[in-house]
């Protein structure tokens, strides 16, 4: 007898979709990730338009990572125009993206994942007994969205970063009380560390083909931006070849693509940085690090929700170092002129739940060209592979715990599915 479980609405998840395992009485017969958010067209509604009106319009592409897009289009736009901004506005640009970091950390940790391993439903069920937690939640996710407001000119959506800098700087007086909000939100991502190292239990989800990709930090700086991609098997390719290494395919049941790396899904994300970039943390997320890398485990999706708690340490150490950086040479002049000429970029950066693409051509001032390829898109593949394991380990269980541990699986990768599926084409 084939026995569908079924989970219509993936909870605490950003966007639509759904779960599909059928069992029998020998086992797992099926397994899908439906992925049902309707798709939207970013690519095809940007072509023809000026480049500076299509790079308003990419950050709409997600609410969450809005800075993400971005700053990755704007770069890739730099790129096929021939432009390289001076160091200290790529060093802004990074703190920019930092702040999205740590507001999408502090929230997928505390208020996504975290009633999970407490036993409740969501996070509002925690307010009484875990009123700290969700405090120090809301603490961090405010230090990120001051970052991209003061740098990005609002929390979402961000305009302020322009061709050839920012439309125009915070205050001295706006970055020093950065600093000092920064320094006094280190503790609290301290403290997410010491709670997850208790609270993480990873569930029967080993996988020892997992292969993971990630940027090759600029400047050996661990962080967002890079001109070549690591991939943990020893292999690097520049971010210009992407399309050679990361070939997607359209599967029936879902509006985005599944990715492939030599015929095999991959994953992209928190814990994919840390595999391929630890030897470049510093400071208390490296002695964090050293103290709980068994925690990491490279072969289980689970750990990515560790290896957030540690970029939250990090990104808020980089960012104080930014922000030291640019008031040493201050005043910053925000911006130099760009000439827009015809050409071909390609960005690969790190978005919160991992590798951001953007290939643009430009003509004439105008978009000729798009690809953009989202981190969720290229985790889909890997993520419905580790559903089906969970569902092999668990498929004689009470069906609902088997629900729960199937949606821990896919709230593990972060998934932000609104930006998977723009680039479904009907």
């Amino acid at each position: 007898m084939y026995i569908p479980i079924t989970v219509d609405h993936i909870a605490r998840v950003e966007g639509k979709g759904g779960i599909e395992i059928v069992t029998s009485d020998e086992g797992v017969k099926e397994v899908k990730l439906n992925i049902i958010e309707g798709p939207r067209f970013f690519e095809a509604i940007t072509i023809g338009k000026k480049l500076e009106e299509a790079l308003a319009i990419y950050p709409r592409v997600c609410s969450f990572c809005s800075a993400s897009h971005k700053l990755t289009a704007l770069e890739s736009a730099e790129k096929a125009i021939g432009f390289t901004p001076r160091p200290e506005i790529q060093d802004l640009r990074e703190l920019l993206y930092m702040g999205d970091t740590i507001e999408s950390h502090a929230l997928h940790l505390y208020l996504l994942v975290l009633p999970d391993y407490l036993g409740y439903s969501n996070p509002l069920a925690m307010v009484d007994k875990y009123k700290r937690e969700i405090e120090y939640a809301m603490a961090l996710k405010n230090i990120g969205s001051k970052i991209m407001d003061y740098l990005g000119s609002r929390a979402i959506h961000q305009e302020n970063a322009v061709l050839g800098g920012f439309g125009k700087l915070p205050t001295k007086t706006q970055f020093e009380e950065l600093k000092r909000e920064l320094k006094e939100a280190l503790p609290l991502a301290e403290y997410t560390v010491e709670l997850f190292s208790k609270l993480e239990q990873y569930e029967e989800v080993t996988d020892d083909e997992m292969v993971h990709m990630a940027v090759k930090p600029r400047n050996d700086v661990y962080g967002i931006y890079g001109d070549y991609i690591k991939v943990s098997d020893g292999f690097e390719f520049p971010v210009e070849d992407y399309k050679k290494h990361i070939v997607e395919k359209v599967v029936e049941h879902s509006f985005a693509k599944h990715s492939f790396y030599k015929g095999r899904p991959f994953m992209v994300g928190a814990i994919s940085r840390i595999v391929n970039n630890a030897d470049l943390l510093y400071g208390k997320a490296k002695e964090l690090y050293t103290q709980y890398k068994d925690l990491l485990r490279y072969n289980n999706c689970f750990a990515n929700n560790f290896a957030q708690a540690i970029e939250l340490v990090y990104f808020i150490e980089r960012a104080i170092d930014i922000i030291d950086d640019t008031l040493a040479k201050w005043p910053v002049k925000e911006r130099d002129e760009v000439e827009l000429k015809d050409g071909f970029g390609v960005s690969i950066t790190e978005a919160p739940r991992g590798l951001l693409v953007y290939a643009l051509e430009v003509k004439d001032g105008r978009v000729n060209y798009a690809d953009i390829i989202t981190p969720t898109a290229m985790n889909l593949a890997i993520m419905e592979r580790h559903v089906r394991m969970m569902a092999e380990n668990h498929w004689q269980d009470d069906p609902e715990r088997l629900k729960l541990l199937a949606e821990m699986t896919v709230r593990a990768y972060d998934p932000c599915i609104s930006c998977s599926v723009h680039v479904v084409r009907l």
